[in-house]
C-alpha cells in the first residue's frame, strides 16, 4: 500500500504525462463541468478564490472572469507540467488576476481562513485521504465562504461497459472511475455527509447529465488517451489493442443515435457547501 505522499506523486506523474493534451481536444468535457460549477457557486467581483487541481483551467479561467480585476484567483495543481501549461495558457489569454502554484493545498501551505471560495473539479477522489483533505480545504474558507466540488455520478450502460473492458487489463490501478464509485463518493447522500462532516452547512448535492458526441470507437480511444484512462491503454499489450478496440466498439454501438454518432452520457455530481 503506497503512502499518501507516494500516491500523490503517482497522480502528479500521470498528469505530467497528460498535460499537453489534457482537455484540449474537440470534445467538450472538463470545460462545461467547470463552467457549470462556477455558475452554481456564484463567485462575485472582488472575491479571493482558490481552485485546487486546476489542470488546464476549466474552472480557473471562468473564476478569473467572474471575480474581475478587483478579485484574485489562486490555482494549485500537483503536476509541474500542468502548472507550466496553465501558466502559458494564462499568459496567452492575458489573465492578470491569477496566481499559479504547484503542490498541495491546505492551511499550512496557503493559510487558514484565506479564501471566500474554494473549488475542486474532478479532484478529490484522487486523494488517498479524502476526508482529511476536505477538512483541510474547509479550513481555508473565511467565515461564510463557499466550497464547490464536482465528482462522477453514473454513466450510461454502454459507456460503462466499454470502460470496464479497458480497466480489466489493470484492475489494481487506482483510476477515478473506481475511486468515485467507493465511499465517500458513492451517492449524493454520501457526498452531502462528507461535507457536513467537515462542519460545512447549507450543503447541496445533485447530478446533471453531460453528453459527449463522437463519430466512432477510434475517436473514443483518441479522446480517452487525453484522460486518466490513458494509463490503462498504456498497459494493454500492443498485439491485443485492435481486438480490445473492436470489442469496445461493439459495446458502444448501443449509444449510436439516428444521426450516426455515438452519444455517451455521464452524470456529473455537483456538491456545494458553506463555512459557518
Amino acid at each position: 500500500m503506497p503512502t499518501p505522499a507516494e500516491a500523490r506523486a503517482r497522480v502528479a506523474g500521470l498528469f505530467d504525462t497528460l498535460a499537453p493534451v489534457y482537455d484540449q481536444g474537440p470534445v467538450p468535457w472538463f470545460t462545461p463541468m467547470g463552467a457549470r460549477l462556477v455558475e452554481l457557486i456564484q463567485p462575485t467581483a472582488g472575491e479571493h478564490v482558490l481552485d485546487i487541481g486546476a489542470g488546464r483551467g476549466a474552472v480557473t479561467f471562468p473564476l478569473c472572469e467572474a471575480v474581475g480585476p478587483t478579485g484574485r484567483v489562486t490555482a494549485v495543481d500537483l503536476s509541474p507540467a500542468m502548472v507550466s501549461h496553465l501558466t502559458a495558457d494564462a499568459a496567452q489569454r492575458g489573465v492578470t488576476n491569477l496566481e499559479i502554484r504547484q503542490g498541495t493545498a491546505g492551511p499550512n501551505q496557503l493559510g487558514a481562513s484565506s479564501y471566500d471560495l474554494v473549488t475542486a473539479s474532478m479532484v478529490l477522489f484522487f486523494d488517498p485521504t479524502p476526508e482529511a483533505t476536505l477538512a483541510d480545504w474547509a479550513e481555508l474558507l473565511r467565515p461564510g465562504g463557499r466550497i464547490g466540488l464536482t465528482t462522477f455520478g453514473g454513466q450510461d450502460a454502454a459507456w460503462r461497459a466499454a470502460e470496464l473492458l479497458l480497466v480489466a487489463y489493470a484492475p489494481d490501478i487506482p483510476d477515478p472511475r473506481t475511486n468515485a464509485s467507493r465511499p465517500p463518493f458513492t451517492t449524493i447522500e454520501t457526498m452531502t455527509s462528507l461535507l457536513s462532516g467537515c462542519g460545512l452547512v447549507d450543503v447541496e448535492s445533485h447530478d446533471e447529465p453531460l453528453e459527449i458526441v463522437l463519430p466512432d470507437v477510434r475517436a473514443w480511444r483518441q479522446w480517452s488517451m487525453s484522460l486518466g484512462l490513458r494509463q490503462f491503454w498504456d498497459v494493454v499489450p500492443a498485439a491485443e489493442q485492435d481486438d480490445l478496440l473492436a470489442r469496445i466498439g461493439e459495446v458502444l454501438e448501443a449509444d449510436r443515435g439516428p444521426d450516426g454518432q455515438l452519444h455517451l452520457t455521464q452524470q456529473v455530481r455537483y456538491t456545494t457547501g458553506r463555512a459557518v
